[in-house]
């Protein structure tokens, strides 16, 4: 399948007020590449995930710092000639990556496709929705009603950056980090940032500006269970995919007079293979081109 995929990371830049990289986009298009390597053209190319671009790249302009970058090796992809390539039906499919902060050939697109054939991806934090949604299919991340045209997304975490072969090797009951505390984030590299979720029996996140937040993956993806207060209230479409119940069955544990370590790894192992099936950016990204072929 042939995949154009709009983004431009300089129009992230201004809307983002310095920051190139944009989670949802970028992760969307990564899984996507998983799925179909070369055949998926970033129209303005993503250059945060690209390992050849790191050295150019202000670390300053690149959100969080860690698994979400440096995530492709080669750089082939063909960009010549992509407004005649949409002129002659070339892509199979178009996906904008992040609707709200760029739609570049949108008037030539929507001439040349029909409208099931283009995908809008919203990863906004705030909740409302653009009105494109009632004439394309829109993916939104933080969906909170039922919507025409409209189907919940949420980030993913590349399979490679889960914690290979898990084992239990619990060493403390939380994480250092603990969200909002500035003083906590100490980590400056990204192994021992896994390494220290992988040891602790429960990591804290919490809702941010939006309810999806890279952390819970993270968590997740390292063998280590999410203890995150006011999960709750998380409306139902939004983090649609996230094992909301094993979870809560974990952080239940924490008030047992005596720790379960037994149930506690059979939650763990539930929910790390849960991530594995359903979280990471290929089985997103697979979400979405099932959905696009089923309209």
């Amino acid at each position: 399948m042939k995949i154009l995929y709009v983004t431009d990371h300089q129009k992230i830049f201004k809307a983002s007020y310095g920051f190139i990289s944009d989670y949802m986009n970028d992760l969307l298009f990564y899984g996507l590449y998983e799925l179909f390597g070369d055949d998926v053209t970033d129209s303005t190319q993503i250059v945060s995930l690209y390992k050849d671009q790191q050295q150019t790249v202000d670390p300053k302009s690149i959100w969080g710092g860690f698994t979400a970058f440096w995530l492709i090796g080669d750089n082939k992809i063909d960009r010549s000639d992509i407004e005649q390539k949409i002129k002659n039906r070339y892509y199979d499919l178009v996906i904008y990556g992040a609707i709200n902060r760029c739609d570049d050939y949108l008037r030539l697109v929507k001439r040349k496709y029909p409208a099931n054939k283009i995908l809008l991806v919203d990863g906004a934090d705030e909740t409302g929705v653009l009105p494109l949604h009632n004439k394309f299919p829109y993916f939104k991340r933080e969906l909170t009603q039922r919507l025409k045209n409209t189907f919940p997304i949420s980030f993913g975490i590349p399979e490679q950056k889960m914690h290979p072969t898990p084992v239990m090797d619990k060493q403390q009951l939380f994480s250092s980090i603990i969200p909002g505390v500035k003083e906590t984030y100490t980590f400056k590299e990204e192994q021992p940032y896994y390494d220290d979720y992988y040891h602790a029996h429960y990591g804290v996140t919490t809702k941010k500006a939006g309810w999806d937040c890279m952390r819970h993956y993270e968590i997740l993806g390292n063998y280590c269970l999410p203890y995150f207060p006011g999960l709750e209230n998380c409306p139902e479409l939004t983090m649609q995919d996230f094992p909301r119940e094993l979870v809560k069955q974990g952080m239940l544990l924490m008030h047992a007079r005596q720790f379960d370590t037994a149930h506690y790894q059979e939650i763990t192992d539930k929910a790390y293979q849960h991530t594995l099936a359903h979280l990471t950016t290929k089985a997103v990204a697979k979400k979405v081109i099932d959905t696009a072929i089923s309209l």
